[in-house]
């Protein structure tokens, strides 16, 4: 049997709560009054009974026992050594799928394509990888493409720009990312946009590009063979 932790990283904090929350509502008051810089989006029963799950702002998932006015950080596992954190982390993530603002992603490939989004940086080489192998992909994919350039601040946001200004933006895109040419385009609207992909970025917590979607999942870097499965999957599947 492969090695397993049951609960890695625990970590008890005593909340300083007179009344003890007994209910799915009460829980989410109690918290809301402690995380007053993290929204609380989803509490229900966790996976261990006197601990509720708690999803926070940015897929975090941490649990809290009512009984003891206790918060608890770490990852519960089966018997298997299947991490149940991991499943709540998925499952808030294509949550929070739902209120990504497709109206102001760049859409690349064809509408029925296998959709993978996308947080890229033009002077990322990895993203440059990353577009060379989804270029030759044998399955056709829907490109969601949101920019995260705080990478390199000085460069890449007018790259972006540039992209997101241009009448043809997929013609823009390939001058960008296969002809590196330098960029001309601007407008008050690029920037706009520009700066929601920020908040996207951040939101999302994307600290290296690319960084994909997969099924609601994060994977940061090119990691092709991670890519390729994923694709042969959707494949199967439909």
């Amino acid at each position: 049997m492969k090695c397993f932790r049951m609960i890695s990283a625990i970590l008890l904090i005593a909340l300083s709560i007179t009344a003890r929350a007994t209910t799915i509502e009460e829980v989410k008051s109690t918290l809301a009054a402690k995380f007053t810089n993290s929204k609380i989006h989803d509490v229900r029963p966790g996976p261990i009974d006197g601990l509720y799950e708690v999803t926070l702002s940015g897929a975090q998932v941490i649990y809290f026992s009512a009984e003891n006015n206790a918060l608890v950080f770490g990852e519960i596992y089966d018997l298997e050594g299947q991490s149940l954190t991991a499943e709540a982390i998925a499952r808030a993530n294509r949550l929070r799928l739902e209120d990504l603002p497709y109206d102001q992603a760049l859409i690349l490939g064809p509408e029925n394509g296998v959709p993978i989004i996308e947080f890229t940086d033009p002077d990322c080489p990895y993203c440059i990888r990353y577009d060379e192998f989804i270029r030759d992909s044998a399955v056709p994919v829907k490109r969601v493409i949101f920019f995260m350039t705080a990478i390199h601040p000085q460069t890449a946001p007018a790259k972006a720009q540039h992209i997101l200004c241009s009448e043809d933006k997929a013609a823009a895109f390939d001058d960008i990312y296969l002809r590196r040419i330098q960029p001309t385009a601007t407008c008050d609207t690029g920037a706009e946009q520009l700066q929601i992909h920020a908040d996207v970025s951040s939101q999302w917590r994307v600290q290296g590009t690319p960084t994909l979607i997969l099924d609601g999942s994060p994977v940061t870097g090119f990691r092709e063979e991670v890519i390729a499965n994923y694709l042969a999957n959707k494949t199967k599947e439909s």
